[in-house]
């Protein structure tokens, strides 16, 4: 914990109203519901303009967000530094491609090595046949497939099957089903849709912890230091 109150500084997470949008940056944002991190997306913020990319658990949204003071109000933010200024006008092209490419994930807890390519004429999916991901997952993917050769984010092997414990069995067991239901209808087998050791939950505190970091990949392990700074930073927030 030491380490990591080291590494934590308050204003470097804050809400999205309190920055600075004289400078372009990209950031990961979380969204919390009484006081818990409960969604992630990215923030991008260039030319003065800002604008959310994320996964809803439906729908892929990219849209802009200037001025929005009450949607601005909710979005806390951690930047990047592993992308630099001078890069966030093609990181923005890169989402705006993926959005028109059609890109369209299943809900699931899934992880795989996976991510999103928008150079390549072919799909933009990279890794996998099949695009299952959480909101976390979705933002995994874009930074993946944007930073240099592609290099892997998160070590996502780190991970294992027993962060679903976070889970409550019910919506575990729904999510099963449903891609169950999905495999049937597309007359597909459930092993070809995702791998059993692809199951696992990275959550939105975690997500937002990793943006204290530039080594790659980032590691749970870096995670676990800051994850309970940034919980209770939105406790403290929700409180206030």
């Amino acid at each position: 914990m030491d380490e990591g109150l080291k590494l934590f500084t308050d204003d470097e997470l804050t809400s999205a109203n309190e920055f600075d949008f004289s400078v372009d940056f990209v950031a990961i944002y979380s969204t919390m519901t009484n006081g818990v991190a409960d969604h992630a997306g990215l923030f991008i913020c260039f030319d003065e303009k800002q604008y959310a990319f994320h996964f809803d658990s439906q729908n892929v949204v990219l849209v802009e967000i200037t001025g929005k003071e009450e949607t601005l109000n909710q979005l806390h933010i951690k930047v990047l530094d592993i992308i630099f200024e001078e890069e966030v006008p093609a990181f923005l092209t890169h989402c705006e491609i993926l959005l028109k490419k059609g890109i369209s994930p299943l809900f699931g807890f899934a992880f795989s090595d996976s991510y999103y390519d928008s150079v390549t004429k072919e799909s933009f999916l990279k890794n996998a046949k099949f695009d299952i991901t959480t909101c976390v997952g979705f933002c995994i993917k874009v930074i993946r497939g944007h930073l240099y050769n592609n290099q892997e984010y998160l070590k996502l092997e780190d991970w294992g099957f027993e962060s679903l414990l976070t889970l409550k069995p019910l919506r575990l067991e729904r999510m099963k089903r449903y891609l169950r239901s999905y495999a049937s209808l597309h007359s597909i087998s459930i092993e070809d849709l995702y791998n059993d050791s692809d199951l696992k939950r990275i959550l939105p505190s975690e997500l937002l912890s990793s943006g204290y970091f530039i080594e790659l990949p980032i590691s749970k392990n870096s995670t676990d230091l800051i994850k309970p700074l940034i919980e209770k930073y939105m406790i403290d927030r929700n409180v206030a």
